[in-house]
């Protein structure tokens, strides 16, 4: 290994353990099945009784830190409950119609990532929480760093090409359900360099055509059959609960302007310039 290199890991190790600190002061250890399934996540978060409250000093939504115990078993989720629409709303570059923050993206979100078998958006589940509509997000434990902390210090991944099929495939999600909030701090990394994205209240916009086609680069091959299969029927089955008609509406054709991208790629570059199979796996 290069002195810059060894450098390098060495930051990355004190990032970790500063992380971890910060993570841990103060808290009950996270237990529980040594390999949690989403079903078990799913009723934890929704059944488990509320422990501790804590504000989070990061983000515009007065997201909390929640604490939850069911007598057995002790973790932590990300709490939400955000709910504000506006018919117009003035960004920072931007002027947006039909403006809307809404916390239960979270579960959509979720929900869309299992469909298309890309396991980048944690567990969430809508609950009631002192009598508020809330999403309860499953905390990740084992992160060493946000991406925008990655992309400041300038750290390699240990493999760079695994690395930017991950990005891509998150990329092609943002792009699906417009999320006009993504950014680095929204992106985790975990401890063996599998990115996780978080945050999706302001994503799911009615909008059809695409924010930024040009970030479709690559796609991973489950992702783009996953999009085959993404019937307007199975949004409806799986989401109509949290996203209304309009919202529906224009997912469903960015996934057929996704869909139409990739195709003609294929058709100039060939499969193996466009599909990768298994990124970050």
């Amino acid at each position: 290994m290069t002195h810059r290199k060894k450098t390098k890991w060495i930051a990355v190790a004190a990032v970790v353990a500063a992380v971890s600190a910060a993570n841990h002061a103060g808290r009950a250890e996270a237990n529980g099945p040594a390999q949690w399934t989403d079903t078990q996540q799913e009723e934890f978060l929704k059944t488990a009784d509320v422990k501790r409250r804590e504000k989070l000093s990061v983000g515009v939504t007065g997201s909390e830190r929640i604490t939850l115990s069911s007598g057995e078993w002790t973790h932590d989720a990300h709490m939400q409950t955000v709910n504000e629409s506006k018919p117009r709303f003035e960004g920072a570059k931007s002027v947006e119609l039909n403006f809307r923050d809404f916390c239960l993206y979270n579960v959509a979100a979720y929900r869309l990532d299992r469909l298309l078998g890309l396991n980048i958006v944690p567990v969430s589940v809508e609950r009631k929480v002192a009598g508020k509509t809330a999403a309860l997000s499953w905390w990740i434990d084992d992160v060493q760093m946000m991406e925008l902390d990655r992309y400041k210090k300038q750290l390699e991944p240990p493999d760079q090409a695994d690395w930017n099929d991950q990005m891509y495939n998150v990329r092609v999600f943002n792009q699906l359900v417009y999320n006009t909030d993504a950014n680095l701090g929204n992106l985790l990394i975990t401890r063996d360099w599998k990115l996780r994205a978080i945050d999706f209240t302001r994503a799911f916009r009615w909008r059809r055509e695409l924010a930024a086609p040009e970030n479709l680069v690559r796609i991973d091959r489950r992702v783009y059959e996953g999009l085959r299969s993404l019937t307007n029927e199975k949004v409806q089955a799986e989401l109509g609960g949290v996203l209304n008609k309009n919202e529906i509406a224009g997912l469903v054709a960015r996934r057929d302007k996704i869909l139409e991208i990739f195709d003609q790629k294929i058709a100039r570059v060939g499969e193996a310039g466009v599909i990768c199979d298994q990124a970050g796996h």
